[in-house]
């Protein structure tokens, strides 16, 4: 739990828990058209999520996304365009096998480049995160992407698609 957590009353963070949560991630793709993933094991399941996070008090959702990127790959970033801005609405989805909070959410999905040629260890890895991977545009479908809804849309980023380029995704499962 962060600091600003801590600092909260009981009442304040289920208050907090209740209001939608806005999220910034990165989409950060190579030279060699592979996209940056981070992979997460819970409950027996594998899943492959672009990295990011909350949007915490204070910051951007560039800053937001930036730090995330860092806190989870080790790995620096310049922020570029938002891309992508995806819903998540818990009560369409009773059930679902791999989203498991039931938190209303806005996520924003933003363009990004390494600044720098490696990678730190991650210094604050998610708690089911198991592995940073650089995964092929072009091979994407054989991952489990959440959302799921989500590998059209970065397929519509490699230059010989011709993928429809949305920017509103809506409720991706």
């Amino acid at each position: 739990m962060d600091d600003q957590l801590r600092s909260l009353s009981s009442v304040e963070i289920q208050e907090r828990a209740a209001e939608p949560r806005v999220s910034a991630r990165a989409v950060v793709v190579d030279e060699e058209g592979r996209v940056l993933l981070v992979r997460h094991s819970d409950n027996g399941r594998a899943f492959h999520v672009l990295p990011g996070g909350r949007v915490e008090p204070g910051e951007t959702a560039a800053e937001a996304a930036c730090r995330e990127v860092h806190e989870e790959t080790g790995l620096r970033v310049e922020i570029g365009d938002l891309l992508w801005v995806r819903e998540y609405l818990p009560e369409r989805h009773p059930g679902h096998p791999y989203h498991r909070t039931r938190m209303q959410q806005l996520q924003l999905y933003f363009s990004a480049k390494p600044t720098s040629d490696g990678a730190s260890p991650p210094p604050a890895p998610d708690r089911t995160q198991t592995a940073v991977v650089w995964h092929p545009l072009a091979a994407i479908g054989d991952l489990v992407l959440l959302p799921l809804g989500l590998a059209s849309s970065l397929i519509a980023l490699d230059p010989g698609s011709t993928a429809d380029g949305a920017v509103y995704l809506g409720d991706l499962a």
